[in-house]
């Protein structure tokens, strides 16, 4: 357990990282859900609520990479997908938090998950 403490990569620091952003953000925490159709072997959803930042996760379940396809049709009136989105975390290394992505180039590797924010834009 003490070196999971220590490996800012372990299972427990990624467990207790997200906990605390799900503490810190409204939108984690009490936020609608909405799934996206995003292809085969990946899964992605938005968090929203009111007008507070909005979130994004896509997981790749598969064995290989591949791009996500995201479709955002079963989102609500007034709710888009931006073209751009903040890294805040991957389970994969060598990617940078606060990065910017573009959405339409979205690269996951095998069994990697990202949560991504963008802002609420009226």
């Amino acid at each position: 357990m003490q070196g999971q403490s220590e490996d800012r990569n372990s299972l427990l620091s990624l467990f207790r990282w997200l906990s605390d952003q799900r503490g810190k953000e409204r939108s984690l925490l009490h936020g609608d859900f909405y799934d996206l159709s995003s292809g085969p072997d990946l899964f992605s959803y938005i968090r929203q609520w009111d007008q507070n930042e909005r979130f994004l996760v896509v997981l790749n379940f598969g064995d290989v990479g591949q791009l996500a396809r995201l479709r955002a049709s079963s989102l609500p009136t007034g709710t888009s997908l931006p073209a751009r989105v903040d890294l805040l975390l991957s389970t994969q290394p060598g990617r940078e938090e606060g990065t910017s992505l573009e959405l339409e180039h979205l690269n996951l590797q095998p069994h990697e998950g990202l949560l991504l924010r963008f802002p609420y834009v009226a």
